[in-house]
């Protein structure tokens, strides 16, 4: 039989090693961060202008800036990843009360007419299937976004233009609602209810996020996908041959802002298609205020986009929004019903291709 500790305990436990390793000789600087990095002006400018006057952020017992917490990002759930078109030319604070009023009503009303069983509105549709999830999927239908967007760099609040060459990074895979393929390898590891990524936004479920610090490391747990990923502080970075699903984070602190750079990703993660193989992401988490940290994420991916950009938003602390369990797998037929889905239609259709979309 095998027994598992709570993650209290080994968290409690991690902390202990670390401080003690701290008292008899100080934290190992193994590692000298780079002097800049992608992102970094954006961000600190950004940041700044948004952070609590007056405010002093709070240190951990061993002196690091406290950016721990139970946190939710539903309250940020329907802001556009990019800046609209009706507001094209106009940064962020050139947008009126009154314009992100109306807008906000707008988000607000579209996520209600989307919503299956909610407020009379269809089922919500997509790639053209029409789909119906429990009510109670929906973290919040009402969301009072405190963003007009997400992308603040490139200025024009837009994801570059792609690299030359970039479709030679495009990934075959089919969508989340794409017919059944020849195998399980063709499906998504989200189809098979494991992975989860780096890169996230907030979305109709799934949140509620949980930042756990040591002297050594900082962990971040996740409720969608039930993702755990730890960062190494003042650490090298694996060998370029080892390339876990989540990539490899390493971190350190820049004033009262944690860095955190994760390379190694795996050639089948994808992002909007392409594989982030060569993909550098860089994470910038500051507290802003008593009740909210900024989460600041940096794609560097020359072979796939002409130039570095950044999206950003915030985690309102909350500690009536623990992770609930994210139990995908049980009762999940999920992936079998996908594949003997498919088999059916070869036999009627006398196609065993099933390519996405024919």
């Amino acid at each position: 039989m095998t027994y598992r500790l709570p993650m209290s305990i080994v968290l409690s436990v991690a902390t202990a090693v670390s401080l003690t390793a701290q008292a008899s000789g100080g934290r190992a600087k193994r590692l000298q961060p780079p002097a800049a990095l992608p992102g970094g002006e954006a961000v600190k400018a950004f940041v700044t202008a948004r952070a609590a006057k007056a405010f002093t952020p709070p240190k951990t017992p061993w002196g690091d800036p406290d950016i721990s917490g139970v946190f939710t990002t539903k309250d940020e759930a329907n802001t556009p990843f990019e800046r609209p078109t009706e507001w094209a030319g106009r940064r962020m604070e050139d947008i009126t009360p009154k314009e992100f009023a109306e807008a906000l009503a707008a988000r607000q009303q579209l996520a209600l007419e989307r919503a299956p069983f909610a407020g009379g509105g269809d089922d919500l549709i997509e790639q053209g299937v029409a789909i119906a999830v429990p009510i109670h999927w929906f973290d919040n239908l009402t969301a009072k976004n405190s963003r007009t967007w997400f992308v603040i760099e490139p200025a024009d609040g837009k994801i570059p233009a792609l690299a030359p060459g970039a479709a030679s990074q495009k990934v075959d895979r089919p969508g989340f609602l794409a017919p059944g393929r020849d195998s399980y390898t063709d499906r998504s590891t989200t189809d098979r209810c494991i992975g989860g990524t780096v890169w996230r936004t907030p979305t109709l479920y799934g949140n509620s996020h949980d930042i756990v610090q040591t002297p050594d490391h900082v962990i971040f747990r996740y409720e969608a996908q039930r993702t755990a990923r730890t960062i190494r502080l003042y650490q090298p970075h694996l060998s370029p041959a080892i390339r876990p699903l989540l990539g490899d984070s390493i971190g350190w602190w820049e004033g009262p802002t944690l860095v955190v750079e994760t390379t190694n990703f795996p050639e089948t993660v994808d992002y909007r298609g392409y594989t982030m193989k060569d993909l550098r992401l860089i994470e910038r988490i500051t507290r802003l205020g008593p009740k909210t940290v900024e989460w600041s994420v940096t794609f560097d991916n020359p072979s796939v986009w002409s130039k570095p950009w950044t999206y950003s938003y915030p985690l309102t602390q909350d500690d009536t929004q623990m992770i609930f369990e994210y139990a995908c797998h049980e009762g999940n037929f999920g992936l079998a019903n996908i594949l003997s889905a498919g088999r059916t239609a070869e036999k009627l259709t006398g196609d065993s291709s099933m390519k996405t979309g024919k």
